[in-house]
């Protein structure tokens, strides 16, 4: 159960993360890059997609029944030639896009 309460503190605090960020904040410049080595915070997923200079190349969301929006971000890293997809929901669509375009970056 431990391990169910850590992963619903990270996912609240990328949650803050995006929000800050979609009212103009740079989450970068207050919260962790990484929540564990590998684990990147959506900060860290800023920071990677940046440095990295990856391209967004597919985002797909739709509105499921309940109200909720499962949205799945396809990204493309020139450099390493690979593609990576993340995927989330949340009743906000823009949360649920910019929370798939976090997970898309776990390496």
């Amino acid at each position: 159960m431990n391990y169910l309460n850590t992963f619903i503190k990270a996912k609240n605090l990328d949650k803050r993360m995006v929000l800050d960020y979609l009212q103009g904040e740079d989450p970068r410049r207050t919260y962790p890059l990484y929540h564990a080595p590998l684990v990147p915070t959506f900060a860290g997923a800023l920071d990677i997609f940046q440095l990295r200079e990856l391209e967004k190349i597919k985002v797909e969301t739709k509105q499921r029944r309940n109200g909720n929006f499962t949205s799945i971000v396809q990204l493309y890293d020139r450099g390493r030639n690979i593609s990576r997809a993340g995927a989330s929901q949340d009743r906000d669509q823009s949360v649920a896009e910019w929370l798939a375009f976090s997970n898309a970056h776990s390496d």
